[in-house]
């Protein structure tokens, strides 16, 4: 039996897998029979091949800082320093990759280690000015979920959130992208159900951010009905937000959204781990296909991870 740790780490990591090897490619490009089958059409697909020369089932930065977040958080540890030193960790020694090598890297997440390796503590090493909106703190925010609805000492999730964002990614587009996206991820824990959610979504926040220019799509009474090629799909943080809602509502199991959303092409791997974590805790960990599963690199200390991270969180069990 799963849990919802197992269901967002597993949904973060396959999916963040599966677009490793087609990363950049046009939509054109994309051969998604191939994506189906985990690249078993592939002949080197067990050594080097892709967009990265990575091995069938190795993960990317997104899974990394994903479990260096739930790590962190596992261990109810209160000083963001920790984390940032886990980041590091990451960059400069391969901390929580697949196979020991750090590949990937984002240059706002780069900038920002790199300023906390040099003497900046967590609170002013990240980067804030508007070009830097990458996706790279919304790809690794799902864990704190767990925080946000079981830990009752936080009475401003909005700071709270911003805080862990703000590591790399301290612009306000990010972090309220981080902010809705987590808002959403809490509705679907509760709801169990993608609509409703995203109606929970609109009743909670669209009156905030309705006359926004960078998050009024997300709440327009079209959105569901809107083609996602219009969504940005190279990084922007507010397309890999669209993308993964989008993606969420139309699709109806966590293989579905996972194909649609690397179909877009470009930011592949990020665009489906953010996706993945929603479709977890949608589907479940049962629903991911074992064929995807079976080679993912690491799944062993994914599951230990999984495990703590539970049980430091007993109530969502």
């Amino acid at each position: 039996m799963s849990n919802l740790a197992q269901d967002i780490l597993f949904g973060v990591a396959v999916a963040d897998a599966l677009g490793v090897p087609v990363e950049f490619k046009y939509p054109d490009k994309i051969d998604l029979v191939s994506v189906e089958s985990n690249y078993s059409d592939h002949p080197n697909r067990l050594t080097s091949f892709g967009s990265w020369h990575k091995p069938v089932g190795t993960f990317s930065d997104d899974s990394s800082l994903t479990f260096c977040t739930a790590e962190y958080l596992a261990n109810k540890e209160s000083n963001l320093d920790d984390l940032m030193e886990r980041f590091n960790d990451w960059m400069k020694q391969g901390y929580w990759t697949a196979d020991g090598d750090t590949f990937d890297i984002g240059r706002t997440t780069l900038f920002a280690i790199e300023n906390y390796a040099y003497g900046s503590d967590w609170k002013s090493c990240g980067m804030r000015n508007e070009r830097d909106n990458g996706n790279g703190s919304l790809m690794r925010i799902a864990p704190l979920v767990f925080p946000l609805l079981y830990d009752n000492t936080i009475t401003d999730k909005y700071t709270y959130i911003s805080d862990f964002s703000s590591l790399t990614h301290g612009h306000k587009i990010a972090v309220d992208a981080c902010y809705i996206y987590l808002c959403f991820a809490e509705y679907l824990i509760l709801t169990k159900d993608a609509d409703k959610a995203y109606q929970q979504l609109k009743q909670t926040l669209k009156q905030t951010y309705n006359s926004d220019p960078y998050f009024c799509r997300i709440f327009s009474d079209d959105f569901t009905q809107l083609d996602p090629s219009l969504f940005n799909n190279r990084g922007f943080v507010v397309g890999s937000l669209e993308i993964a809602l989008h993606t969420l509502l139309r699709t109806s199991d966590y293989k579905q959204a996972i194909l649609e959303v690397i179909a877009l092409g470009k930011d592949t791997d990020t665009n489906a781990a953010i996706t993945g974590a929603l479709a977890g805790v949608l589907y479940g960990y049962n629903s991911i296909p074992s064929h995807w599963l079976a080679p993912l690199k690491a799944k062993q200390a994914i599951m230990a991870l999984a495990n703590n991270l539970a049980q430091a969180y007993p109530q969502v069990n």
